[in-house]
């Protein structure tokens, strides 16, 4: 079973390191930058992140989750 690991920088991380970080991870967009949740890479090849600036500012952070999980499975 897959471990969750510390913050990672996903600007910092490649491709095959983004593929196989795990849904759920803490990820930061640079050293200091925004933090995020990591939902995964979409077949389409999108980095699909759930950024927490912008789920504090939805009304429905829950679906917000849910869509944007979704959508990085499609």
């Amino acid at each position: 079973m897959a471990r969750y690991k510390k913050t990672v920088d996903v600007w910092a991380a490649t491709i095959t390191e983004r593929e196989a970080l795990q849904a759920g991870q803490w990820i930061t967009a640079g050293p200091n930058g925004a933090r995020g949740i990591w939902c995964g890479v979409s077949p389409s090849g999108s980095c699909v992140a759930i950024w927490c600036d912008n789920m504090a500012r939805n009304n429905k952070p829950s679906q917000y989750i849910k869509d944007l999980m979704a959508y990085a499975k499609q």
